[in-house]
């Protein structure tokens, strides 16, 4: 056809102004109005009258044949008068109805409103069949006297002839109102139209009523105008026109036959227009199918398109009702799948359901079923005259059923396309075509076909359009949407971002970076992006390069519009997300323009908030620095909690269970995996140590670093640090956990490249680090310093639990040397009493020896608790320098002036000038010794040939016996914790403690030292002979008794003997010999040393001296008490006794039993001997003196406190001096038969352990062997007579 028609080319093209973008299918069968605001912009009280307008967008009309019609109407903002033009091309697209509301406050701004009014009825007069104007008056004064009514209600109507609404029941209802309206304000005289007058506070009760009864007017005239159209004969119908067709026309022979089919053809697509929207949609399906064939037929192409979209049109007000109610771009995730194949389900409002082979459609709405079953007819008009152009019979309809003649609904698409290839004909089509692809794209999305979706959409791109930029950005908007809702997202991300580029493309001379940023912003979905980056990278989906550059774009569109803080959240949240899709040059490219970003804004971890609403979620650098390692310290091992030992009660025979919850054990042990096992003091120091990388090529710094918690009150304390590239570096985070309770761990907080961040340790990938970490915080302990009283060593305690050693004190002390420490406890707490102290000493010696070397008074220590915050105690523990006195060394090696031997003690008879009973000395055994709580085996040597003192001679195991050694005593080093233990407050009841040491570092420098000792026989006494050396470097001073002193030099030695009172010989057998020593020590012997010269002094201990049996004897008190007379006369100690040569002398022995026990197997013997003085005893006297009777017997049992008497005769045969040896000797008989019982030998003359403790069961004569002599010996002298 075109090519046959000649076009005039017009000064301005007839092509549509405006594309209307909000158009679907269903818009064909709405009557369109207007609904515009005049006057002053109040849209907050005009909003509430809109609203109720809008609500009538349907009337029910039944017409003369008893049909009932549901009419629809579109309202509108905005028109363009040119649009009109189109109106004999489709119907729907003339406005016919005007609908204006003001607001007033005075008469003048009435009027405007009016004149407003009045230009638009003027503008739009060709095709505007009525209209209405709703003002808004000031309210009524509160001294009205109407002020009860409800609403004041004025209907002013100056054309009252055109009047076809009655509205005089509504003024008889308010007179008072009406009157009261008129009287204050009135319309201009050349206003002709109908107004409603409301207060301002008015509720409008009636509106919607009287908006209906418009509305029904505007259909009867459509109604009208459709009647005559259909009268019209068909030969004398003109030839309808679309507004650029009219040059086409020019000079044409109309009345030829091709173009009187044009005419009717186009007239029945008109016809059929008016039918769609006066509500007969089965005459419109039949009339747009013979419009559609006559048009084909002549080749009329436009409007065989527009039949074509007619047809579909009307299908799919029939199949497709709730599109009216529900439009699809409310509902986008209806069609999330792109291969969405569901039927549409069956609303409940629908009276049946029509299902297609191919495709699924929504039932028939109720409208259509009610209008077919009211009558079994076709709905015909209400005129009886007959019209030439009528609805011939297409197909046929019966009762329930659906139009013969209406489209399935995959025809709906094949008509939609020939529609669009017929429109495309026509470059000034391109906006009726771009329309019917928009309204096909919406059927098609309610047929849920998104591959048509996507072709419609997609031929929309290539239609040729003269587009404002607006425009253009318009349409890639609606583009967007109807993507969205067929769940192509990344197509729609693709149009919405092209769409937000032409909002600020180059050349443009307003950019709106408002709608740039906007949209971009609403294409991350698309791009598989999230506000949120937690998502973004648990998804990890998408095209990193695509993201990369939209995330840039918006950083741009964030700056141009002077929004740096979301610049900065739009950077972090780039380089978050995508920091593992760059490179290391990129990398280090993006953090320093987020730097310079954040140099104007910082960026913080808190939600912003846009203008609109949209939360942009925080983004945090949870890998700049990286975080290699996160480990939560414990305390210091002086500061750590510690449960208080408490002893068990007896809770019975029941230990123990052997049911074991395991399924219990196991949900407790998954449940706190993350627990850490040791315990945080509540307001005490924390420390979490992070081990972080650079990876930035340049250093990073790191400020107001702190740890990120939750559950209990935690203070974290910042840090700041630099970190090198690419080095790994620890740092040591801190804090303070403020209440009890369990604190959760949950990472940390940086400041780095001006962006705070909260990195907590869920969101950091790739790493082998938990969750979370959970630290039991119990009740705060108090803190306590300690400080001694003596200086500190260089160097700590190598004990066990060194480590909570809080200071140290070294003391230096001889052998012997007694000091003291004074320790001093402050309690540094500020609330908290010290209230429990526990304090314990360990050290690297024996337990007993611990015990004499340091002493605390416990009383005096707990009587000073509780110690108030930032009070003090102080208490002092007792040293002594407990030591071994007694070393094995030969005496020949000692520098002294006398050799030691038994000449060299010699002159210690003439001291023996005690009572008689006293026993005769016995010789020391050699002694070696082995460790400070065990002895070895001592031997006695006994020679009749001897003195009665025998030499020590000790000498080291394996040595030499004449090798001249010097006496040696190492020093000794010795290493003590005074441990403490304390707590209090609330900690003390729940059981907590701590523990802190004092490390006492103490050596023991050689003081004194015996190389050898003995026991010599005194009168009431015995004398301990110690072979004592000073092995200090000074000159000592050795006190031995209360007044008797002895200067020693340094390095030498000298003999000391020491008087001691005796014991009774049942204390000795209820005592081990090995402490015998200690005894006398302890309660007889002292030895006190003083450096001369200096406040140095001690005590030598006796501890390791061994005496034999013999030498235990001299210590004790004889059990037998002698009596002797010679020749009558009581003989006293050291008595001159004369007697004659030849005569018989009487010799009388009474023996006494004085002890507690009786002593058996005694045997009394009597010996004369002559003494030369010079070493020598002769004994044998057999020439010299005879005993008349028995010098030897034996005593079977002497009771205790018995009495026996033996008497002799002597007969000196020579003169001379005669000594008489008297003495008395038990037979150890029990000691040989326990020897053989037991297997074992023991030295002949010593005591043993096991010896003694059977004493306290049996005699001691039946277990050792005693010697008891009458001392001194009896010298007699005998002369001749």
């Amino acid at each position: 056809m075109r090519a046959t028609v000649q076009p005039h080319a017009p000064s301005v093209e007839p092509v549509m102004s405006r594309l209307d973008y909000e158009q679907n299918a269903l818009h064909h069968s709405c009557l369109l109005v207007l609904l515009r605001g005049v006057g002053p912009s109040r849209a907050r009280i005009l909003q509430r009258a809109f609203e109720k307008v809008r609500r009538v967008n349907n009337i029910k009309v039944t017409d003369s044949s008893g049909i009932v019609r549901t009419i629809y109407f579109r309202f509108i903002h905005e028109h363009p008068v040119e649009h009109n033009d189109w109106g004999d091309f489709q119907t729907h697209r003339r406005l016919l109805g005007l609908i204006t509301i003001g607001k007033f406050e005075n008469q003048t701004e009435l009027n405007e409103l009016c004149r407003h009014h009045e230009s638009l009825k003027v503008r739009y007069g060709g095709t505007l069949y009525e209209s209405r104007a709703i003002f808004f008056g000031p309210d009524a004064q509160p001294s009205d006297s109407i002020g009860n009514h409800k609403d004041g209600i004025t209907t002013v109507d100056n054309a009252q002839a055109d009047a076809s609404i009655d509205l005089g029941h509504k003024e008889t209802q308010h007179p008072l109102a009406a009157g009261r309206l008129q009287d204050e304000f009135t319309t201009p005289s050349n206003f002709k139209s109908q107004a409603f007058f409301y207060r301002e506070q008015d509720n409008c009760i009636d509106l919607e009523s009287r908006v209906s009864d418009f509305l029904n007017a505007l259909f009867w005239v459509l109604e009208s105008r459709r009647l005559e159209r259909s009268r019209e004969k068909a030969e004398k119908v003109s030839l309808l026109l679309a507004p650029f067709e009219k040059r086409d026309f020019v000079g044409l022979d109309m009345e030829s036959r091709n173009n009187r089919k044009r005419c009717v053809g186009r007239v029945m697509k008109n016809l059929a227009d008016l039918s769609l929207q006066a509500g007969l949609l089965d005459d419109a399906l039949s009339l747009y199918h013979n419009a559609n064939e006559t048009l084909r037929s002549v080749g009329d192409s436009l409007w065989v398109g527009a039949s074509e979209e007619g047809l579909c049109a009307a299908s799919a007000v029939i199949l497709y009702p709730q599109m009216r109610t529900s439009p699809l771009r409310n509902t986008p995730e209806k069609w999330r799948a792109s291969d969405a194949t569901k039927k549409i389900n069956t609303p409940a409002n629908c009276a049946d359901a029509i299902t297609s082979n191919s495709s699924s459609c929504s039932s028939v709405s109720s409208l259509l079923t009610n209008n077919s079953s009211a009558s079994g007819t076709p709905t015909t008009s209400s005129s009886s005259s007959t019209s030439t152009i009528s609805a011939a019979p297409f197909g046929h309809q019966r009762n329930g059923e659906l139009p013969g003649n209406i489209l399935k609904p995959e025809e709906i698409t094949n008509y939609y396309r020939k529609a669009i290839i017929n429109y495309s004909k026509y470059r000034h089509a391109a906006t009726i075509e771009t329309e019917a692809a928009l309204k096909a794209t919406r059927i098609c999305i309610e047929q849920n076909r998104p591959l048509d979706v996507a072709m419609f959409l997609q031929n929309i791109l290539y239609i040729n359009l003269s587009l404002s930029e607006a425009e253009r950005v318009k349409r890639f908007e609606i583009i967007t949407e109807l993507y969205q809702q067929i769940g192509y997202q990344r197509k729609a991300a693709f149009f919405q971002r092209l769409a937000a580029l032409k909002h600020v493309q180059q050349g443009s001379q307003a950019p709106d970076w408002t709608q740039s940023y906007r949209l971009m912003l609403g294409s991350f979905t698309g791009y598989l992006l999230s506000l949120d980056p937690l998502e973004v990278l648990e998804n990890a989906a998408g095209w990193p390069a695509l993201q990369i550059d939209l995330a840039q774009n918006l950083i741009t569109a964030a700056r141009r519009l002077g929004q740096s803080a979301l610049a900065t959240r739009h950077m972090t949240f780039l380089l978050q997300t995508q920091w593992d899709n760059m490179t290391a040059t990129e990398q280090s490219e993006m953090a320093v323009q987020l730097q310079n970003l954040s140099a104007q804004c910082e960026g913080s971890p808190v939600p912003l908030v846009l203008e609109n609403g949209t939360v942009i979620p925080p983004a945090n650098l949870t890998d700049l620095p990286y975080c290699l390692e996160m480990v939560v310290k414990d305390l210091p091992t002086h500061l750590r909690p510690q449960r208080i030992k408490i002893a068990k009660a007896d809770s019975g025979p029941f230990l123990f269970t052997p049911i074991h919850f395991n399924s219990v054990d196991r949900r407790d042990k998954k449940k706190d995996k993350n627990k850490i096992a040791f315990l945080w003091v509540q307001n005490d120091l924390s420390e979490v140590c992070v081990r972080l990388r650079n990876p930035l090529p340049f250093e990073l710094a790191v400020t107001d670093m702190r740890l990120l918690s939750n559950g209990v009150v935690f203070e974290s304390l910042p840090q700041t640090v630099i970190l090198q590239p690419h080095v790994p570096t620890n740092v040591s985070l801190h804090g303070t956990p403020i209440e009890t309770g369990q604190l959760d761990l949950q990472g940390y907080s940086t400041h780095t490249l001006g962006v705070k961040s909260n990195c907590r340790l869920k969101h950091m990938r790739g790493r082998h680090l938990p969750p979370n970490y959970l630290v039991d915080v119990i009740p705060a302990l108090p803190r306590i310093s300690v400080k001694t009283s003596l200086p500190q060593t260089a160097t700590f305690s190598n004990m066990n639990k060194a480590d909570i050693v809080v200071t140290s004190a070294s003391l230096t002390l001889y052998n012997g040397e007694s000091s003291s420490c004074t320790i001093t406890i402050k309690n540094e707490s500020s609330t908290l009493p010290l209230e429990h102290l526990e304090v314990n000493i360990n050290s690297n010696v024996e337990q007993e020896l611990q015990k004499k070397m340091f002493r605390i008074d416990e009383q005096a220590l707990q009587a000073q608790l509780p110690v108030a915050p930032q009070g003090m105690l102080e208490f002092v523990v007792y040293i002594y320098a407990e030591a071994d006195f007694v070393c094995p060394m030969p005496a020949g090696s000692l520098n002294s002036s006398a050799d030691y031997g038994p000449s060299s003690m010699s002159h210690y008879a003439s001291v023996s000038s005690g009572h008689a009973s006293l026993p005769a000395g016995i010789s020391s055994p050699q002694h070696r010794r082995q460790d400070s709580m065990q002895h070895a085996a001592s031997r006695s040597t006994i020679s009749a040939a001897q003195h009665s003192l025998a030499a020590l001679s000790l000498q080291p195991g394996g040595a030499d016996t004449s090798s001249s050694l010097r006496p040696q005593q190492l020093t000794q080093h010795i290493e003590a914790q005074l441990r403490l233990k304390y707590s209090g407050g609330e900690a003390l009841v729940a059981g907590y403690c701590r523990q802190c040491a004092v490390s006492l570092n103490l050596e023991l420098i050689p003081s004194v030292q015996i190389t050898s000792w003995d026991v010599l026989p005194a009168e009431m006494q015995f004398y301990l002979v110690l072979d004592i050396s000073n092995l200090t470097a000074q000159e000592m001073s050795l006190n031995y008794t209360d007044n008797k002193n002895i200067l020693i030099e340094a390095k030498e030695s000298c003999r000391v003997p020491i008087p001691v009172d005796r014991c009774s010989l049942e204390q000795v057998c209820a005592a081990r010999a090995a402490e015998v020593a200690e005894n006398l020590e302890r309660e007889r012997v002292k030895i006190n040393w003083l450096l001369t010269g200096t406040d140095i002094q001690g005590v030598a201990s006796l501890r390791g001296i061994v005496l034999s049996h013999g030498m235990v004897d001299l210590t004790t008190v004889s059990p037998l008490e002698w009596s002797i007379s010679f020749q009558d006369a009581p003989v006293q100690p050291h008595s001159e006794i004369v007697a004659t040569v030849g005569q018989r002398a009487q010799l009388s022995i009474n023996l006494t039993n004085q002890s507690l026990q009786p002593l058996k197997n005694l045997v009394l013997t009597i010996k004369f001997y002559q003494d030369y003085l010079n070493g020598m005893e002769n004994y044998n006297l057999e020439t010299r003196v005879a005993i008349s009777g028995p010098n030897r017997i034996t005593i079977p049992v002497l009771e205790k406190h018995a009495q026996t008497q033996h008497n002799c005769s002597v007969i000196f045969f020579t003169p001379g001096r005669f000594k008489t040896s008297i003495e008395c000797v038990t037979k150890p008989q029990s000691h040989q038969r326990n020897s053989i019982s037991t297997g074992r030998s023991y030295p002949a003359g010593s005591t043993t352990t096991s010896q003694l403790e059977t004493t306290s069961t049996s005699s001691f004569d039946e277990q050792q062997a005693h010697t008891w002599k009458f001392i001194p010996p009896i010298e007699v002298t005998v002369v001749e007579q």
